[in-house]
Protein backbone atom coordinates (compact mmCIF):
# COMPACT_ATOMS: atom_id res chain seq x y z
CA UNK A 1 0.00 0.00 0.00
CA UNK A 2 1.00 3.45 -1.37
CA UNK A 3 1.55 6.27 1.95
CA UNK A 4 -0.55 8.80 1.87
CA UNK A 5 1.28 12.11 0.98
CA UNK A 6 -0.23 15.11 1.54
CA UNK A 7 0.93 19.22 2.56
CA UNK A 8 -0.04 21.65 4.56
CA UNK A 9 0.92 25.51 4.74
CA UNK A 10 1.71 26.73 8.49
CA UNK A 11 2.05 30.49 9.02
CA UNK A 12 2.64 32.74 11.66
CA UNK A 13 3.73 36.54 11.64
CA UNK A 14 2.85 39.81 12.80
CA UNK A 15 0.03 41.57 11.45
CA UNK A 16 1.33 44.56 12.55
CA UNK A 17 4.08 46.72 14.08
CA UNK A 18 4.27 45.98 17.97
CA UNK A 19 7.29 47.23 19.09
CA UNK A 20 8.74 46.58 22.54
CA UNK A 21 6.75 43.16 23.44
CA UNK A 22 6.67 44.82 26.80
CA UNK A 23 5.26 47.94 26.34
CA UNK A 24 2.59 46.94 23.90
CA UNK A 25 1.33 44.47 26.10
CA UNK A 26 1.36 47.13 29.43
CA UNK A 27 -0.38 49.26 26.93
CA UNK A 28 -3.46 47.15 26.67
CA UNK A 29 -2.01 45.89 23.24
CA UNK A 30 -3.94 42.59 21.99
CA UNK A 31 -1.23 40.16 20.55
CA UNK A 32 -4.13 37.56 19.34
CA UNK A 33 -4.68 40.61 17.27
CA UNK A 34 -1.44 41.40 16.04
CA UNK A 35 -0.73 37.93 15.37
CA UNK A 36 -1.74 35.53 12.56
CA UNK A 37 -1.02 31.97 12.88
CA UNK A 38 -3.18 29.55 10.69
CA UNK A 39 -2.85 26.03 9.12
CA UNK A 40 -4.39 24.75 5.94
CA UNK A 41 -4.11 21.07 4.42
CA UNK A 42 -3.94 19.92 0.99
CA UNK A 43 -5.08 16.88 -0.50
CA UNK A 44 -5.68 15.27 -3.64
CA UNK A 45 -5.45 11.41 -4.57
CA UNK A 46 -2.56 12.56 -6.91
CA UNK A 47 0.38 14.09 -4.61
CA UNK A 48 1.53 16.55 -6.97
CA UNK A 49 -1.84 18.29 -7.74
CA UNK A 50 -2.21 18.43 -3.40
CA UNK A 51 1.99 20.00 -3.46
CA UNK A 52 0.80 22.39 -6.47
CA UNK A 53 -1.74 23.36 -4.74
CA UNK A 54 -0.44 24.38 -1.57
CA UNK A 55 2.44 26.15 -3.72
CA UNK A 56 -0.27 28.32 -5.21
CA UNK A 57 -1.77 28.92 -1.52
CA UNK A 58 1.80 30.30 -0.24
CA UNK A 59 2.20 32.13 -3.37
CA UNK A 60 -1.02 34.24 -2.68
CA UNK A 61 -0.18 34.86 0.85
CA UNK A 62 2.79 36.10 -0.15
CA UNK A 63 1.42 38.54 -2.24
CA UNK A 64 -0.74 39.96 0.17
CA UNK A 65 1.79 40.37 2.65
CA UNK A 66 3.47 42.51 0.10
CA UNK A 67 0.45 44.40 -0.83
CA UNK A 68 1.05 45.24 3.11
CA UNK A 69 4.29 47.05 2.35
CA UNK A 70 3.20 48.64 -1.07
CA UNK A 71 5.81 46.55 -3.49
CA UNK A 72 5.28 43.35 -5.67
CA UNK A 73 7.01 40.07 -5.50
CA UNK A 74 10.29 39.48 -7.52
CA UNK A 75 12.15 36.46 -5.97
CA UNK A 76 12.20 34.04 -3.50
CA UNK A 77 15.32 35.40 -2.60
CA UNK A 78 14.35 39.05 -2.14
CA UNK A 79 11.03 38.08 -0.25
CA UNK A 80 13.29 36.79 2.58
CA UNK A 81 14.92 40.43 3.66
CA UNK A 82 11.47 42.11 2.48
CA UNK A 83 8.86 40.38 4.66
CA UNK A 84 11.37 40.37 8.02
CA UNK A 85 9.03 42.96 8.88
CA UNK A 86 6.07 40.61 9.27
CA UNK A 87 8.63 38.16 11.23
CA UNK A 88 10.64 40.22 13.34
CA UNK A 89 9.00 42.29 15.90
CA UNK A 90 12.21 43.79 17.05
CA UNK A 91 12.01 42.02 20.53
CA UNK A 92 15.35 39.93 20.01
CA UNK A 93 18.19 40.66 21.94
CA UNK A 94 22.13 39.55 21.45
CA UNK A 95 24.08 37.59 24.06
CA UNK A 96 27.55 38.57 24.45
CA UNK A 97 30.16 36.78 22.19
CA UNK A 98 32.23 37.31 19.36
CA UNK A 99 31.21 37.08 15.90
CA UNK A 100 30.74 34.39 14.44
CA UNK A 101 29.94 32.98 17.57
CA UNK A 102 27.57 35.54 18.54
CA UNK A 103 23.92 34.99 18.71
CA UNK A 104 20.03 36.48 19.83
CA UNK A 105 17.04 35.43 21.90
CA UNK A 106 14.26 36.30 20.12
CA UNK A 107 10.37 36.02 20.66
CA UNK A 108 10.08 35.31 16.53
CA UNK A 109 11.97 32.31 16.58
CA UNK A 110 8.86 30.32 15.11
CA UNK A 111 7.39 33.13 12.62
CA UNK A 112 7.34 32.22 9.43
CA UNK A 113 5.27 30.78 6.29
CA UNK A 114 6.06 27.42 5.52
CA UNK A 115 5.29 24.47 3.47
CA UNK A 116 5.91 20.65 4.64
CA UNK A 117 4.84 17.48 3.31
CA UNK A 118 3.31 14.95 5.45
CA UNK A 119 3.64 11.07 5.19
CA UNK A 120 0.83 8.61 6.70
CA UNK A 121 3.04 5.51 6.35
CA UNK A 122 1.65 2.85 8.96
CA UNK A 123 4.00 0.18 7.01
CA UNK A 124 7.45 1.94 7.45
CA UNK A 125 6.31 4.15 10.15
CA UNK A 126 4.78 1.88 13.03
CA UNK A 127 6.16 4.07 15.58
CA UNK A 128 5.62 7.31 13.86
CA UNK A 129 3.14 7.31 11.53
CA UNK A 130 2.77 11.29 10.28
CA UNK A 131 6.10 12.02 9.49
CA UNK A 132 6.37 16.16 8.73
CA UNK A 133 9.30 17.37 6.32
CA UNK A 134 9.73 20.87 5.38
CA UNK A 135 9.72 21.39 2.11
CA UNK A 136 10.09 25.13 1.60
CA UNK A 137 9.47 28.50 3.51
CA UNK A 138 10.31 32.17 4.51
CA UNK A 139 11.15 32.76 7.94
CA UNK A 140 12.40 34.75 10.44
CA UNK A 141 16.44 35.64 10.40
CA UNK A 142 18.67 36.57 12.91
CA UNK A 143 21.62 37.20 10.63
CA UNK A 144 21.17 37.92 7.20
CA UNK A 145 24.56 37.13 6.40
CA UNK A 146 24.76 33.91 8.24
CA UNK A 147 23.39 30.55 6.82
CA UNK A 148 19.73 30.31 6.80
CA UNK A 149 19.63 26.62 8.75
CA UNK A 150 15.55 26.47 7.45
CA UNK A 151 17.18 26.39 3.92
CA UNK A 152 19.33 23.88 4.90
CA UNK A 153 16.44 21.71 6.38
CA UNK A 154 14.11 22.21 3.13
CA UNK A 155 16.86 21.59 1.07
CA UNK A 156 17.28 17.90 2.81
CA UNK A 157 13.33 17.57 3.04
CA UNK A 158 13.19 18.22 -1.07
CA UNK A 159 15.44 14.91 -1.62
CA UNK A 160 13.22 13.00 1.05
CA UNK A 161 10.48 14.14 -0.95
CA UNK A 162 11.78 13.14 -4.44
CA UNK A 163 12.23 9.91 -2.86
CA UNK A 164 8.66 9.07 -1.73
CA UNK A 165 8.02 9.93 -5.05
CA UNK A 166 10.22 7.78 -6.92
CA UNK A 167 10.12 5.05 -4.45
CA UNK A 168 5.74 4.63 -4.94
CA UNK A 169 5.45 5.79 -8.83
CA UNK A 170 4.02 9.26 -8.18
CA UNK A 171 4.02 11.84 -11.30
CA UNK A 172 6.35 14.55 -11.26
CA UNK A 173 4.79 16.37 -13.66
CA UNK A 174 7.23 18.73 -15.10
CA UNK A 175 8.80 19.87 -11.36
CA UNK A 176 11.25 16.58 -11.41
CA UNK A 177 15.67 18.30 -10.97
CA UNK A 178 18.43 17.65 -10.34
CA UNK A 179 20.85 19.53 -7.86
CA UNK A 180 24.49 19.33 -7.70
CA UNK A 181 25.20 19.91 -3.64
CA UNK A 182 28.87 18.93 -3.71
CA UNK A 183 30.29 22.50 -3.15
CA UNK A 184 28.51 22.48 0.08
CA UNK A 185 29.09 18.84 1.27
CA UNK A 186 26.74 17.28 -0.52
CA UNK A 187 26.02 15.28 -3.94
CA UNK A 188 24.14 15.25 -7.18
CA UNK A 189 20.46 14.69 -5.71
CA UNK A 190 17.03 14.64 -7.56
CA UNK A 191 14.54 16.87 -6.39
CA UNK A 192 11.04 18.47 -7.02
CA UNK A 193 11.19 22.10 -7.77
CA UNK A 194 10.50 25.48 -5.65
CA UNK A 195 10.74 29.21 -6.09
CA UNK A 196 14.18 28.63 -3.83
CA UNK A 197 17.59 29.71 -5.84
CA UNK A 198 19.73 26.85 -5.03
CA UNK A 199 22.09 28.00 -7.62
CA UNK A 200 22.38 31.42 -5.52
CA UNK A 201 22.55 29.88 -2.30
CA UNK A 202 25.10 27.03 -3.24
CA UNK A 203 27.62 29.78 -4.86
CA UNK A 204 27.01 32.13 -1.79
CA UNK A 205 27.76 29.23 0.86
CA UNK A 206 30.93 27.19 -1.36
CA UNK A 207 32.40 25.29 0.51
CA UNK A 208 30.76 24.80 3.69
CA UNK A 209 29.63 21.56 4.32
CA UNK A 210 26.04 21.76 4.84
CA UNK A 211 24.45 18.81 3.56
Amino acid sequence: MKPKIYYTVESLFYRKDIGNKLDFLLNNGDLKDAIHHLKREFKDESPIIARENAFNYFQSMVDVLYDGLGKKYTTDEQARIDLQKYFNSGNDFELMGDSPNKFKISDDLFTGLNIYMIVDDPITDKKKKNNKVLIHGINYIDYPGRVDEEIVDSIKGLIKECVYYEQNSYSFKDYFSFIVLDKIGGRVESILKTPLDLDSFITKHEGKDLI
